[in-house]
């Protein structure tokens, strides 16, 4: 690429080009395509070249090795390219914290048991308290900030009421995740650890607390 592109070309001969300084790049004005010459850009981002160094001879050689570069260089190797950064487990969602939690849930399990609840939690764009904030013309996906607190408010009145309220019982541990669906919306799953009173063990506490029939209309009108 960088070999047939004439103006990189130009570019790395200005390395040894003398008197530098009375050399001015310019540009058309005109928006107008025209490939014999630069154009004006029609955003606000332009891309610049970073000069690094006092040698003049190096003085456009970059520091940064790119994709190019390194086929240029012979290099086949994925590993190689590029600058190796370890995240350290402070880093939310790094692979040292997501290691650290999964040996805590796993550590919970080992001294708990194993869990005896999952709950899935769905944020609903349309929930009233995110629409009534929506200005004209503006949809729940033009607003991810207010879709995400308000998940967030309504996800930690979820727990207080499966955690203190006892909603199913006392809770002796549990384990939640938020995860972010491909539309952007948040969704949570819940383990919960219960204590041994109040453990599922005969058919009719399952029934209790699993339905898989439609709600009475009469009787629960608002989820029918």
């Amino acid at each position: 690429i960088l070999e047939h592109n004439p103006y990189a070309q130009v570019f790395k001969s200005l390395g040894v080009v003398p008197n530098l300084d009375e050399y001015r790049i310019s540009l058309n004005t005109d928006i107008k395509l025209d490939q014999r010459r630069y154009n004006a850009p029609t955003t606000s981002q332009v891309a610049a070249i970073w000069v690094e160094g006092s040698d003049p001879q190096k003085t456009f050689d970059r520091s940064v090795i790119g994709l190019v570069d390194t086929v240029i260089a012979g290099e086949s190797r994925g590993d190689r390219i590029g600058k190796r950064i370890v995240l350290p487990r402070t880093f939310p969602g790094g692979d040292r914290d997501m290691q650290r939690r999964f040996l805590d849930a796993m550590a919970i399990v080992q001294r708990w048991g194993k869990p005896d609840y999952f709950v899935t939690m769905t944020c609903n764009p349309y929930w009233e308290e995110i629409t009534i904030e929506l200005l004209p013309g503006q949809l729940p996906q033009d607003r991810p900030d207010l879709v995400a607190r308000v998940y967030r408010a309504k996800q930690r009145s979820m727990m207080d009421l499966l955690i203190k309220g006892k909603h199913f019982g006392e809770v002796a541990a549990y384990v939640h995740v938020t995860e972010f669906q491909k539309r952007g919306l948040p969704h949570e799953h819940i383990l919960l650890i219960m204590k041994a009173k109040s453990k599922l063990r005969t058919p009719d506490d399952y029934d209790r607390v699993i339905s898989a029939e439609i709600p009475d209309k009469k009787k629960y009108p608002v989820l029918h």
